[in-house]
């Protein structure tokens, strides 16, 4: 609240607001054990939220256990440059069945709220989107992670749609697509409102896909739940599983040696080329693209078949565990370091020959078919205004001029320079373009990477994997990676020898709000083109 100017000697003098920062609010609260976590009052909490009207903090991610709610920020801005992650979380104790939400504020807090209240029943007061996230009706209970879950009063298979707009039910029809239509758009339910040969309004049913993972990596060992991170994105597995143990790692007190980080990082950055060419295939498929689509899958193809030969696994899954990689293990042969590394070698060495052969004749390819410019270009746009209140990062992101990139800050690239690409446009054919440019950027990285991956001498090599031994007194820790989408983060609380609870903020709940928005406008027609060069994953959008 603003604090009105006072006369002096006819002049007005305005007071500056004595409002405190985020950072001091939060710390101000109660100490815990976790030196970055704070319990706040329901007073502290309010004010909390009205801090977040002009402090650059930034919030990372909103959940709920059930007893609280914890918010997570970043302090001093977006992760990426010169600031690093740099941690800080607010926690409420629920005396009720409601909390000051904080989306009225922070549009990107929109997901978390809507998740919170599907699986704890607990709602967000002020809440700027109040649309159930994946309860579509069909459950038997409501609130089902609540301490004593409803009854649900009656099941339903028709999904419940907001009122059409004026114009669309005077002279406009009303489409439908999903979730089993047997297009590409996955377990979901579209529903367009089209009027004057335009989409005006677009509403999105997700929960189709809803597979609990966060109640699900919760109460279990290190292990399985190591193993669950990797199965909540299918294009962003080993971010996941890098973030999760990253955090197992940081809540335990370890340091893994530089070449764990390097080769992590580096297979990073294979995952992204490959979750970006699949949105430019999916993308071509449905701009009519078929020969392009086709290039583009077979490219993706042959990722698969190098890293197949030359460290045996065709997808990247399960490569990263908390304590190191786990590509010396082979079944139940333990390979020798020397042999991993030259395996990692070749493995460069192959991607290097795609990179300078398949992908710039793609990239050419491309830039001639004019039946994707014309389904592209203006169509789709995310205003900068948009993409900077919701945080955004990834090809959406940048493609509005956001060039904040957490590669820039992570020990894991040190010595790797990084050259975020960056565009202005925000449209459809933005984010193709940034693909690209992240592509070519990443296959330049992995060359770098290769240097890396000699032998050293035996009395300095470290273990690629140390396993993890999980205390029995409660810690907790956090780590964020920079996805193929933008920033993963993950907070982990550790107890008795297991995972007590783990948080996950995945960007594709935000990405399917800002696609939600960005879809109004564009010609039918184009939408699915539009619609693919988002990316947004709906399994990840359900968790």
């Amino acid at each position: 609240m603003s604090i009105p100017p006072i006369l002096f000697g006819g002049a007005l003098v305005t007071q500056e607001s004595s409002r405190p920062s985020v950072r001091a609010l939060v710390r101000n609260g109660q100490k815990t054990e976790t030196a970055w976590r704070f319990e706040l009052t329901e007073d502290a909490w309010f004010d909390l939220v009205e801090c977040l009207r002009d402090d650059p903090a930034v919030l990372l991610g909103l959940w709920c256990d059930g007893k609280a709610v914890h918010a997570f920020f970043n302090e001093g801005g977006v992760p990426g440059g010169e600031v690093g992650l740099r941690p800080l979380m607010a926690s409420l104790a629920l005396e009720g069945p409601r909390y000051r939400g904080f989306s009225a504020i922070r549009r990107r807090a929109a997901p978390f709220e809507r998740m919170i209240r599907d699986l704890w029943g607990i709602e967000a007061m002020d809440a700027a989107d109040t649309r159930p996230l994946v309860d579509r009706g069909a459950w038997t209970v409501t609130a089902p992670l609540a301490e004593r879950p409803v009854p649900a009063s009656g099941m339903t298979d028709m999904p419940e749609f907001s009122t059409p707009d004026p114009l669309v039910a005077a002279q406009g029809m009303v489409f439908s697509r999903g979730p089993a239509s047997g297009g590409t758009e996955g377990p979901v339910h579209f529903r367009l409102g089209v009027a004057n040969g335009r989409v005006r309004t677009v509403e999105t049913l997700t929960g189709f896909a809803h597979r609990g993972m966060e109640a699900r990596m919760a109460g279990v060992s290190l292990a399985d739940a190591a193993g669950l991170s990797g199965r909540i994105h299918v294009g962003a597995t080993l971010a996941h599983q890098w973030a999760f143990s990253a955090a197992v790692e940081q809540a335990v007190g370890m340091t893994v040696a530089p070449m764990i980080g390097h080769i992590r990082a580096m297979l990073c950055e294979i995952e992204r080329i490959y979750t970006h060419l699949t949105c430019l295939a999916r993308t071509a498929d449905a701009a009519g693209a078929e020969m392009l689509a086709a290039r583009l899958y077979k490219a993706r193809d042959i990722l698969s078949r190098v890293c197949q030969a030359a460290i045996g696994r065709r997808l990247l899954l399960d490569c990263v565990a908390p304590g190191g990689v786990t590509l010396a293990i082979a079944g139940h042969e333990q390979l020798h370091e020397d042999v991993v590394l030259e395996g990692l070698r070749t493995l460069c060495e192959e991607i290097a020959v795609f990179g300078t052969g398949d992908f710039l004749d793609i990239q050419a390819l491309w830039r001639a078919t004019g039946v994707v410019t014309s389904a592209l270009v203006g169509e789709g746009q995310v205003p900068r205004s948009l993409a900077d209140a919701l945080m955004l990062g990834g090809a959406v992101g940048r493609s509005c001029g956001r060039g904040a990139d957490l590669r820039q800050s992570m020990e894991a690239y040190s010595g790797v320079r990084i050259r975020t690409p960056v565009a202005i446009e925000g449209d459809a054919a933005a984010r193709c373009r940034i693909r690209f440019e992240d592509i070519a950027e990443s296959l330049r990285m992995i060359a770098a990477f290769s240097a890396m991956f000699t032998a050293e001498d035996e009395a300095e090599r470290a273990s690629f994997f140390t396993p993890v031994q999980v205390p029995q007194e409660r810690c907790e820790g956090y780590a964020a990676v920079e996805g193929p989408d933008g920033l993963i983060c993950h907070v982990v609380i550790l107890q008795a020898g297991q995972v007590e609870r783990t948080f996950i903020a995945e960007p594709a709940g935000v990405l399917q709000s800002v696609q939600e928005t960005a879809l109004q406008g564009c010609s039918p027609s184009k939408f699915d083109a539009v619609r693919c060069s988002f990316g947004v994953s709906v399994a990840a959008v359900d968790l």
